[in-house]
Formats: C-alpha cells, structure tokens, sequence
C-alpha cells in the first residue's frame, strides 16, 4: 500500500503505526547549495516526512494588529550597524533596538519591545480586535502541498512571546513582583487566542497546530509552581478550543521538560520535540514513551549539533536506539534536536560535507529500522 508523507504522520500522531517511523528533515539553504547536498536532498525529496507551517491568520504583535517598521539608525563601516524596530498598535508604540556587528548573521538585543511593566499593562488593558485569518489562503497554501507535507498552523503563546520581546529577566521578576498585572495579560491573551481558534477550526483551518514557547517556562527559568500558576490554566484554555474544534498540538520545547511531560500531556499538548538527551535537556526517550506514550506523540531525539564531530555510524546508532525506545506501538516520528539538521551557514565546505554525510545516515537509518513491525534486531538491549 502506497503511503503518503501526511497520511504516515497523521497516522503517527494518532498514536498508531503507520507503515513506517515518519522521518523529519530538512536542510538550510545555505547547505543545499553545497556541492555534496544533492544525495541528501534527493533522500529528503523522497523520504522525509515533514510537517509544514502554513500562512493564514495575522497574529500582529501580541494579538494587536500592528504597523511594522524598520530603521538603521547608525552605520559604522567595517564595524557595525544599529537599527530601530517599531511596532504601531492600538495598545501604543513599540519599540525595540538591536545591534549588528558586521560579517556576522547574528544580532543582539539594545533594547526589547516590552521593557517596562508600563508596557505590560497597556497589553493588557487595552481591548484586542478580533483576530484575522484568511481561510481561502490557508486552502490554497494546503493544496499545493498536497500530500508531501502535513500542514500546520502556529499559534501565538502569549507568556511565550513575551518573554521573547521582552527583557527576560525582568519578566521573570514580574511573575513574583507584578502577578496580578501578568494574569490580567494571560486571560486577555489567552482568551483572544482561545476565540481565534475557534472561529480558524469552524473555518477550515487546521487541525494540527504548533506552538513554540516552554522552553523558556522551564528549569531554570521556572520551577512547577510558577508553571502551575502562570502556564498551565492559559494553555489548557487554548488547547480546549483546538480539541473542541477536532485539532491537536505540538509544543516545540527544548531543555529541561522530562519533569514536565505529564503536566503537559494533562494541560492538552498532544505532541512533542525535540525531546533533548542530556546535556542539551533531560530527556530519556524511554522513559518518556511509558510515561507519556500513549497520550502524545513523541519527536526526537538525535542531537543534531553534534553532526559536525560524529560518525555516520554513531549517527547511525543513535537512530537505531531512538527508534527501539520510542516507535513500538505508534505515536512517535524520528527528528534531529536542531533545525536544519545541524547544518550552519558559519561551517566551511569540510565541515558542511561531514555533517551532510551525517544527515543522509541519519535517514538511511531511519528507513533501515523504522519499519513497521519494529523488527526485534533493532531493539536496545539490557545486556
């Protein structure tokens, strides 16, 4: 039987067995224009599962439609550029400044978007607009995916983003300081949040959704209390929609989260990655499938940023072992803890041939033991 990339990972997410271990894998552009890419991007091209996030509703900035703008404000030759970010919205003017020295892809933060509490309570006072979507865009954008991809959306986290645009210690500061004000945010947000996703799902849109945010609502940033407390009711509130509406959601969450899975599993997160094994997290993979297994799916869990020193047959191992915890039984797609695949565009030709090298083991690996029945030679043994 002829198994489609969505059809293999909605499968999957079901907590069922597909035909096989979906695969997840793409590469950055910048190394699929090496010379040595085009093996991988054929295996890609073929065989990776993956899903894709799809245009289709306007967030603005924090649920606030906004006029964007950009500016650079100084420019040093052969040193460095400054610039101002400008966000126009009903709840007032936000403005942040960021730094770029030069020849490097990277910037750094001057100043955030929301850096006072005098910000955070004009987010939460001031009425928020309906959320916009355009369901005829979303269709469109699915269809010319077809089957090669399962299409998703991504939800706005406000705590999430918050901290994002924000000077990260002083909201942490506010949790214990400003409790009252961040909850007033929390439910305004929440629940503007909450309503657009009804309003999506009885539109068409969906009804697999993502979000990225808890990695930074985690140790050590936060402990269970603060998570109980400023977390759990508000994303439970917005996952309740999306399970009213026929949907599921997978939380992006680097880290610290092995603690957390069943609070999260509790509060409606029907999936899960990158599941990082230590040192980038906590993770044990098996351990994590029979706490959690048969209500989330699993996606993880080889650790990507270290292609560039491993072997393909460490590569090829670490698969091996991911698949004999995780796939049995269902609910579990393979995928590395970084984007990309741990390709980078810093690394010179050497360095990006060998971690190419590791992403095709990577997906020969996957296709060699993730084979429904998981067969018994690729289980992990005790011995």
């Amino acid at each position: 039987m002829c198994v489609s990339h969505r059809q293999r990972l909605r499968t999957a997410w079901s907590l069922r067995e597909p035909d096989r271990v979906p695969i997840e894998l793409r590469i950055f552009p910048s190394a699929a224009r090496h010379p040595e890419a085009g093996r991988v991007l054929e295996l890609i091209e073929e065989h990776a599962d993956n899903l894709a996030g799809m245009p289709g509703v306007d967030w603005g900035f924090l649920g606030f439609p906004s006029e964007y703008t950009e500016e650079f404000i100084e420019e040093v030759p052969g040193r460095y550029r400054r610039m101002r970010c400008t966000h126009v919205t009903s709840a007032g003017t936000f403005t942040a400044v960021t730094y770029h020295p030069e020849g490097d892809p990277d910037y750094h933060w001057e100043r955030r978007f929301v850096s006072s509490i005098e910000d955070l309570r004009r987010l939460a006072e001031t009425p928020r607009p309906p959320a916009r979507w355009d369901a005829a865009m979303w269709r469109e954008k699915a269809d010319e995916i077809g089957d090669r991809a399962l299409p998703t959306l991504e939800l706005l986290h406000p705590l999430g983003f918050l901290v994002r645009n924000s000077t990260m210690e002083e909201v942490y500061t506010w949790l214990h300081d400003e409790g009252a004000t961040v909850h007033r945010f929390l439910e305004a947000a929440g629940a503007h949040v909450a309503e657009a996703v009804k309003g999506m799902t009885a539109a068409g849109i969906g009804p697999y959704f993502t979000v990225t945010a808890h990695e930074m609502l985690l140790p050590p940033w936060m402990g269970h209390r603060l998570f109980d407390e400023f977390v759990f009711p508000y994303d439970k509130s917005v996952n309740d929609a999306v399970h009213a509406g026929g949907g599921k959601v997978r939380a992006h969450c680097h880290g610290n989260c092995m603690d957390f899975l069943e609070q999260m599993s509790a509060m409606g997160i029907d999936a899960i990655e990158p599941l990082e094994a230590p040192p980038g997290g906590d993770v044990d993979l098996a351990e994590a499938k029979r706490s959690v297994g048969d209500r989330m799916m699993l996606s993880g869990n080889i650790p990507s940023e270290r292609f560039v020193t491993m072997s393909p047959g460490e590569v090829r191992e670490l698969v091996r072992e991911a698949i004999a915890a995780a796939a049995p039984g269902g609910g579990f797609s393979l995928r590395t803890t970084g984007a990309g695949g741990g390709t980078c565009a810093c690394m010179n030709d050497d360095q990006m041939a060998h971690v190419l090298a590791n992403c095709e083991a990577f997906l020969l690996a996957g296709l060699e033991f993730g084979c429904y029945p998981i067969r018994p030679t690729s289980r992990l043994s005790k011995e």
